[in-house]
């Protein structure tokens, strides 16, 4: 895609973000009000270590709940020409605090130059790489069993 269809890109997605911001609720958990999809571990599962203190590492004051996609990233996004068609899987769906859409879309395993332009151009400024770590480390462990590794 051209730098042009890239911006045009971010621009929906920007307008996406925006809608489902919208969508606002005081507790964490899935769209249907119960806890997040966990199809991909068995419960209880037991992480291989405790997960990091997310105090240090995530904004704790202040942090809207909002409905976030959970997954979205290119492989999720449809597009015909440089118009978004759709959005698909929302399996991983809910209300996450304000970083965790952020955090999930700069996926290192995503992370092409085409898609950083894209998300260069929807949040500028510097990465916020130690909520992204963070992110990534949690999703790890939580699927360490190897049945979907993140």
């Amino acid at each position: 895609m051209s730098s042009a269809e890239l911006n045009q890109i971010a621009d929906q997605l920007l307008v996406i973000l925006d809608e489902m911001r919208s969508y606002k609720s005081t507790t964490l958990g899935a769209v249907t009000g119960g806890p997040y999809n966990n199809r991909n571990m068995a419960y209880p599962w037991h992480p291989p270590h405790p997960f990091p203190n997310v105090a240090d590492v995530f904004p704790t004051e202040g942090q809207e709940i909002h409905l976030t996609h959970g997954d979205l990233l290119p492989h999720n996004i449809l597009v015909d020409g440089s118009k978004i068609t759709a959005i698909v899987d929302w399996e991983t769906a809910g209300y996450y605090p304000e970083f965790w859409e952020y955090c999930r879309m700069h996926d290192r395993g995503w992370m092409t130059p085409a898609w950083g332009r894209v998300l260069a151009r929807m949040f500028p400024g510097p990465r916020r790489e130690k909520e992204i770590d963070a992110v990534y480390r949690i999703l790890r462990d939580l699927h360490y069993n190897n049945v979907y590794l993140v």
